[in-house]
């Protein structure tokens, strides 16, 4: 894991840094204060694109001595520009006790099942975990291999690191194979042309004839 270099930010506007190539970001240390920090647009890039799943990285502040341990809490974007605006980490610890979403991903899924007109249901693609940042996994991964027609895989079913604590509703539902409804081979019959007047003129016929 790279670590990423930073400095302290005093005085010079947002948008004065973003025009030097500099980012604006805030660092919320674990006395909870907000100490800001700036750092080059390209070295930040580098240093997310080998973050963990999680956006855990290592920064170092510049006159310090050691790195921190940091997490990318949030990133506020110009998505039309497609910018980086500024940037949100938090100093962590790996015994600290924290709360995540973690990313569900499939392992092993059925082949072909498509083609075999099935369809495989993922209504829930995070779960809520609780426990140690150390222990913390970048993602969950879920075995479809023995997955059936109409059965599904719960979030309680999930085999979770040890001292990793499950918050999301054990009843959600992660996985799920079923069929697809197929479409209706039978065409709708349409009324013939003049079907419907020739009946209006029997209906008045009759009627006349009964007056």
């Amino acid at each position: 894991m790279s670590v990423l270099q930073v400095e302290a930010r005093a005085g010079a506007k947002p948008a004065q840094l973003r025009r030097k190539g500099l980012l604006p970001m805030a660092l919320v240390q674990r006395d909870h204060s907000t100490k800001l920090i700036q750092a080059s647009e390209s070295d930040l890039r580098k240093a997310m694109a080998h973050a963990d799943g999680l956006g855990r990285l290592d920064i170092e502040i510049a006159g310090e001595k050691k790195p921190r341990k940091v997490m990318v809490k949030y990133i506020e974007k110009n998505f039309i520009r497609q910018e980086i605006l500024c940037v949100t980490l938090v100093e962590v610890s790996a015994d600290d006790i924290v709360k995540l979403d973690i990313p569900v991903h499939a392992t092993n899924v059925p082949e072909n099942f498509e083609g075999a007109g099935l369809s495989l249901m993922h209504p829930t693609d995070h779960i809520k975990v609780r426990g140690k940042m150390s222990a913390m996994p970048e993602r969950i991964d879920v075995d479809l291999s023995h997955l059936e027609v109409g059965h599904h895989i719960n979030a309680s079913d999930v085999q979770l690191p040890e001292g990793i604590e499950l918050l999301s509703s054990p009843d959600a539902t992660l996985f799920s194979l079923q069929v697809l409804k197929a479409a209706s081979l039978e065409p709708e019959v349409a009324a013939e042309p003049g079907e419907g007047e020739a009946e209006g003129e029997a209906v008045a016929a009759e009627e006349g004839e009964s007056s």
